[in-house]
């Protein structure tokens, strides 16, 4: 996300995974504070953020908060040592105390939460660009009224936030230090520390959320408003001259005339069916070789991408 302040604060849950990962000591460390402070915890080992797989993600944001006590410690007690890595836990340790660092957390996992449904079913390899349009408006359904109420929604998550800086920092969050010119960071005129990161990071998050889903699926809505003709709860026969729009996908198969009177026939036969039909279940009704066109119509329409998930499902279990 392009959020400054949740790039950051991702930056370091990274950063901390790969030194309890990739260090035995530091592990070793991590697992004695866990065994003595979280011995009930199902948690043990902290999962990496992949850039690909965003259900991970989210899992790895949900493990680290909940071991985030034992993190604390660790980094701490292997900041004390003479090892190499010493100063790495002793930077990692200053930087997740920081008011910004914690906020930022707690709002990536909320957000992360309400997303992941969505991720979940872009995983998919059976996923469609009309589910995938449909689900996604959903989310921002959500996205906007929690931007809407997002005084009492923010309120949640800094009482969260305050919550771990009081117990494992005996702190309180604070805004950064502001001055009267600023250009490289949000600067805006708060009264409060809760309305400073209200407005720079839960705000400005959500907001770059819903244009981040807008620009990927919702601009596909026109291309997707077409196709739609062809699906039940939607064909209609007065709607028959929008197939012109379809064109570039039939003009080299079969004229105009002869889709429009095939699309007639195509109505009638799917006035029955249930709309909520899948596009691949709604395939195996129609014959390809009496719908010819109303066929390759489904199948164009069938696989047009929504997402690279399956590129990069593949890529990330290539063997090196």
């Amino acid at each position: 996300m392009s959020v400054p302040a949740i790039r950051n604060c991702l930056g370091v849950v990274s950063q901390v995974v790969n030194l309890f990962r990739n260090h035995s000591n530091a592990n070793k460390i991590f697992q004695e504070t866990i065994q003595e402070h979280a011995p009930d915890s199902k948690k043990k080992r902290l999962l990496r953020l992949c850039d690909t797989r965003f259900i991970e993600r989210h899992d790895s944001i949900i493990v680290f908060l909940e071991l985030f006590e034992c993190i604390v410690m660790a980094l701490e007690e292997i900041a004390q040592r003479t090892w190499t890595i010493s100063s790495t836990a002793s930077t990692l340790h200053s930087a997740s105390q920081k008011s910004e660092f914690l906020v930022s957390i707690v709002v990536c996992e909320k957000l992360f939460s309400l997303t992941l449904p969505l991720s979940i079913f872009l995983q998919n390899k059976s996923s469609d660009l009309v589910s995938a349009v449909k689900y996604t408006n959903e989310v921002l359904s959500s996205l906007r009224q929690m931007r809407e109420t997002a005084n009492d929604t923010f309120t949640e998550v800094f009482q969260v936030a305050s919550k771990f800086s009081a117990n494992l920092f005996d702190t309180e969050l604070q805004a950064p230090r502001v001055t009267s010119r600023q250009k490289s960071s949000a600067n805006p005129q708060t009264t409060s520390n809760e309305e400073y990161f209200r407005v720079t990071t839960f705000i400005t998050c959500i907001d770059t959320l819903i244009q981040n889903l807008t620009d990927r699926f919702i601009k596909n809505e026109d291309i997707l408003s077409s196709f739609q003709l062809l699906l039940p709860g939607y064909a209609c026969e007065k709607k028959i001259n929008e197939l012109e729009k379809l064109g570039p996908y039939f003009q080299d198969e079969m004229p105009l005339s002869a889709v429009q009177a095939e699309y007639k026939l195509w109505c009638a036969k799917i006035s029955s069916i249930d709309p909520s039909t899948e596009i691949l279940k709604l395939l195996e009704y129609c014959d390809g070789t009496f719908f010819r066109a109303m066929n390759l119509l489904l199948k164009v329409m069938a696989t047009l991408s929504v997402t690279t998930a399956s590129v990069e499902r593949s890529f990330s279990t290539m063997k090196r």
